[in-house]
């Protein structure tokens, strides 16, 4: 359950949060204590961050229009993504289930890309909903009209997908780890600790080109950075930690 409510208070170390209720009984019945506090700035989304998630939309419905439905892979793929039952796949169709489903496993409110009514979606949550709409493309290997670098937010949670899924972060083919601190000649792999390891998913062709040009050119290029391997990606890549 979401209910909304504001900061009344704020001593330096803890918010007062008024947020009016009166259902005592749900209360008592769920034996509720705990709560999650979401703070919203209170700034709408940006044409930008609309573009993009237009952009993403867009993608994703081509992708699911050029495939053939009889694909039993396919249609695993749309149970997963809960587009499973949509009469018609047109952008429209898909932006409005994809928000559905993300609300959902957000547990926040149906949101609007509308400009400036009392639903349209605050730039933190819009944010957050590019960034999750990016890792389906990557989850997913969904084709893009343009680099996932210029489509995302949050470039570390990009390449962590990307890392997570092998798959380039510049063009999103499947990928190699590319070790942006090069393990040397000599050195086992298989005998080296990774976790904390700075690393770039990038396919053979864009890891040739950094051999080719040199990381710094190549970063200032694609504009990407670095990613640390942790203990789950070491495990998902097949790495020792």
């Amino acid at each position: 359950m979401v209910i909304k409510g504001y900061i009344s208070q704020y001593d330096g170390e803890a918010l007062t949060i008024i947020a009016p209720f009166s259902d005592e009984y749900y209360l008592h019945k769920q034996q509720i204590i705990d709560c999650e506090v979401y703070l919203t700035d209170g700034r709408q989304l940006s044409p930008k961050q609309r573009n993009k998630i237009f952009a993403l939309v867009n993608d994703i419905s081509a992708w699911m229009s050029g495939f053939d439905k009889k694909k039993l892979v396919f249609n695993e793929t749309l149970r997963e993504l809960q587009l499973n039952y949509l009469l018609e796949i047109s952008p429209e169709n898909v932006r409005r289930q994809l928000t559905q489903n993300y609300c959902q496993l957000s547990g926040i409110d149906l949101f609007s890309l509308a400009d400036r009514t009392q639903d349209t979606v605050d730039m933190n949550t819009a944010r957050d909903f590019i960034d999750w709409l990016v890792e389906l493309c990557v989850a997913y290997g969904i084709p893009c009209n343009d680099t996932l670098l210029n489509r995302c937010e949050d470039i570390g949670r990009y390449l962590y997908a990307c890392v997570a899924n092998r798959r380039c972060a510049v063009c999103g083919a499947k990928a190699d780890i590319h070790e942006y601190d090069r393990v040397g000649n000599g050195r086992n792999r298989s005998k080296i600790h990774h976790t904390d390891q700075r690393v770039q998913p990038l396919c053979r062709k864009h890891h040739n080109e950094v051999d080719n040009i040199g990381q710094k050119s190549f970063d200032e290029k694609y504009h990407i950075t670095w990613i640390e391997l942790d203990d789950y990606l070491c495990e998902k890549i097949g790495w020792r930690k």
